[in-house]
């Protein structure tokens, strides 16, 4: 063990006590523990008997929660859509509310929240009530049926919509979820997003407006494709359209190159406006051979990025249209170096081939699929290699193009963007379609600090059940960074993502001066961002007697 200093900001200094330990995968942190200022460590040593420590709980998270709960009024639209008889003295939205708490602070299961996580947290002394039998739980998941989720959902956006959201524009993205156990319903294989390709997959489409605000979801199972999916989802995300605004044609509905279609496109076109990237086979004119000198500067990003384009007009869609060249420097770097490993790997794989093929020896003879498989781990680069197979000869050439291998870096970096808007600005395209990282920092949440996994449902209502209760807490989330962007995350020039970490490990001590006996309910040591969100969210309302 040792002792670790870190400075958050310029000013702050406090003491961690970590432990680290050897990995297989090199030395890891096996624990920080939080010791807070150096006045606070000169307490805990000299005047260890003057405050006992009754009890700790979980509070930063669930505080947090709790206020957007609040703002939102999450408990009274739950209270309203779901209702049990034989009520017992929590309430079916409370029960509800203590799910999300415990995920927000850990990937808990529901029987591990009733059975160690509601203990732990603050919400025993705020709700004073006990903690209801997990198959309680259980039985108010069920009230949680699909009508009840997109009535819960409607509801949750005209809220939002009344505290002033007015998205301009709209964000599609879908991502998917690996589980495990046998394939079945919603569980299915295919290409996993994780990687995870030998595993049963969960997918999940979700609309994020540009505030990054989640504002409709949809759970499908994980061998879909995108485009059917968007086809599936259109009609009720058009309808959301009318919602948002007065007027549809204000808005504008971003998506991937997964979800083109001529048709859908048309749809999209009577009623409001999109933006979307081509694919390079529906490259109009070879536009991504557009040298990047010839390309206009258009802004650089926060990271110093220059992104550069043009605006051309082309044929996409069976019709004229705008197309931007968009090019990014960061983008290009990370391909052009991805290119190379793979150029690498590919001279490695066909070397191999060229010389185990119609070599003889034990085991079955090659096939050409499994020629195939070996020549798709190279992704693009394969295209850069000519190389044929006779499966009856047994036989393998191949030969490294170095045209092709010139176009493949030459297009590194570069996207073709299309909109249905008459007269943007290059400028104006690619900021609207570069907010998509947005939704994609959202999927990447769920996959880390806002955990949907692991999934511990089988049954294909309960991981319906499961992900509309993550949404729900994703919203959640958002909303909370949204209301102390200015006042945390620019003012310390953090993330989200580092809050909820701290707020995570942010307890309430019960404790009592050894002169008395009256407990003291107290938010333990925090430093300056801590400090700032409790004020800015106005936490201390939810510290017992408070």
């Amino acid at each position: 063990m040792y002792l670790a200093q870190k400075e958050p900001k310029p000013g702050y200094k406090y003491w961690y006590l970590e432990e680290s330990e050897h990995t297989e995968e090199g030395t890891r942190k096996k624990f920080s523990f939080f010791l807070g200022k150096p006045e606070r460590v000169y307490d805990l040593v000299q005047r260890p008997l003057s405050r006992l420590v009754l009890s700790t709980h979980d509070f930063g998270a669930t505080a947090a929660l709790l206020h957007a709960v609040e703002e939102l009024r999450l408990e009274e639209i739950l209270s309203a859509e779901v209702s049990l008889e034989g009520r017992v003295a929590m309430t079916p939205a409370q029960r509800v509310l203590m799910i999300l708490g415990a995920r927000y602070e850990r990937p808990a299961s529901k029987l591990d929240t009733v059975v160690r996580w509601y203990e732990g947290s603050v919400l025993p002394l705020l709700w004073r009530c006990d903690v209801p039998h997990v198959n309680t739980v259980y039985d108010t998941m069920d009230g949680l049926t699909s009508e009840v989720r997109e009535r819960v959902k409607e509801r949750l956006r005209a809220r939002l919509f009344d505290r002033g959201l007015e998205p301009k524009r709209l964000i599609w993205d879908t991502t998917n979820f690996h589980t495990y156990g046998e394939v079945a319903g919603l569980r299915q294989r295919g290409r996993s997003k994780d990687g995870k390709h030998k595993c049963p997959l969960v997918g999940m489409g979700v609309l994020t407006s540009e505030e990054d605000i989640p504002l409709a979801q949809v759970v499908f199972p994980g061998n879909r494709q995108d485009a059917k999916i968007f086809e599936d989802s259109l009609p009720s995300l058009l309808n959301l359209v009318e919602e948002v605004a007065e007027d549809p044609k204000d808005v504008t509905l971003i998506f991937d190159r997964g979800c083109n279609d001529e048709d859908l496109i048309r749809l999209i076109e009577d009623k409001t406006h999109c933006i979307g990237k081509l694919k390079r086979i529906q490259d109009p004119d070879e536009l991504l051979r557009t040298p990047v000198d010839e390309l206009d500067h258009l802004f650089t990003t926060d990271k110093d990025h220059e992104v550069r384009g043009l605006t051309h007009e082309g044929e996409a869609f069976g019709r004229c249209r705008q197309i931007v060249v968009m090019w990014h420097e960061g983008t290009a770097a990370k391909k052009e170096k991805r290119l190379k490993r793979y150029r690498e790997k590919a001279f490695e794989v066909c070397e191999d081939l060229e010389e185990r093929v119609g070599k003889g020896g034990p085991g079955p003879d090659f096939t050409a699929k499994g020629i195939q498989r070996e020549m798709d781990s190279l992704r693009e680069v394969e295209k850069a290699i000519d190389w044929s197979f006779d499966e009856e000869s047994q036989s393998y050439s191949w030969e490294f193009n170095k045209d092709e291998w010139e176009r493949l870096l030459d297009e590194a970096g570069k996207s073709l963007l299309f909109t249905s808007h008459e007269g943007w600005k290059a400028e104006d395209i690619v900021r609207a379609y570069a907010g998509k990282w947005r939704i994609e920092r959202n999927f990447r949440l769920l996959k880390g600090p806002v955990p949907l996994r692991p999934i511990y449902h089988w049954k294909d209502r309960r991981i319906g059940e499961h992900c509309f209760l993550m949404f729900i807490l994703l919203l959640v989330h958002r909303f909370l960074m949204e209301e102390i962007r200015e006042s945390v995350l620019e003012e310390y020039g953090i993330g989200g993502e580092t809050v909820l970490r701290l707020l995570q490990e942010l307890r309430l001590v019960t404790s009592k001066s050894s002169d008395t006996n009256e407990p003291e309910f107290v938010v333990e040591d925090r430093g300056a961002i801590e400090n700032a969100v409790i004020q800015s969210l106005n936490l201390e309302r939810f510290v017992p007697g408070g």
